[in-house]
């Protein structure tokens, strides 16, 4: 049982890194030809670092996805050793490299929290989370100035304490109908960008520590204004 969960997962892995590398090669594709263009024209000349960088940010992104489908593939629930952390430092560092990652967008964000100092229980696949939730925000999001709030307070559910984490955004949102899709481990060629790639690792990651993850509209009722991705930690 357990290998066939394992090739299952590593299947899943290679589906989606073929899927989402196609797409950041076509877009990269799309700026060298928008290059040869301009650099034909002297009035067009200023684009071509537009389109450089646009491709120095998939060539993140394909690094990323890379490196997502390897920990998909090794994930083992059994082999977390987690221990108390405080998650602030480790938040702040993801937020810097996801800052740097886009050159061709202002991505402005915010931390909101009562506290500098969050600890829970953890491992090192923490900071994976926050930066395939930070990343997903940006790489969907089709304005130049991306706004991400990253809003941390306290919640109780079930009688358990939890620290709460919400990460809102001004991007594309998602609709009501693929809101619990995107986090599963399912896949349908040509159902877009690829957004359910990271999160399908960021849940597996969660749920081994006993957390939970959805997510909702920015703005109640309207999908279009941006999405809240929220994230529950044991504390």
């Amino acid at each position: 049982m357990q290998n066939q969960i394992k090739k299952k997962t590593n299947e899943l892995g290679l589906s989606l890194l073929a899927h989402d590398i196609k797409n950041i090669f076509n877009n990269i594709s799309s700026s060298i030809e928008l290059c040869k263009i301009y650099l034909n024209d002297s009035h067009q000349k200023a684009k071509v670092s537009e389109q450089f960088n646009i491709v120095h940010g998939q060539i993140i992104r394909g690094i990323k996805l890379v490196s997502n489908a390897r920990k998909l593939s090794e994930f083992d629930e059994q082999s977390s050793l987690k221990k108390r952390k405080d998650i602030y430092p480790i938040l702040n560092k993801a937020i810097n490299f996801t800052q740097k990652s886009f050159k061709d967008k202002k991505v402005n964000i915010k931390v909101n929290s009562f506290s500098k100092t969050l600890f829970v229980d953890v491992d090192e696949n923490i900071s994976e989370v926050f930066e395939n939730v930070l990343f997903n925000a940006v790489l969907h999001n089709m304005n130049i100035n991306v706004d991400i709030s990253v809003n941390i307070t306290k919640e109780q559910k079930d009688n358990n304490k939890f620290l709460k984490l919400e990460f809102s955004d001004n991007g594309i949102g998602v609709s009501d109908n693929r809101k619990e899709w995107i986090f599963k481990d399912s896949f349908k060629k040509g159902s877009g960008k690829g957004l359910g790639f990271g999160l399908t690792l960021v849940k597996k990651i969660i749920e081994n520590y006993g957390g939970f993850m959805w997510v909702e509209d920015r703005v109640k009722g309207d999908n279009s204004q941006g999405s809240n991705f929220i994230v529950l930690l044991p504390s």
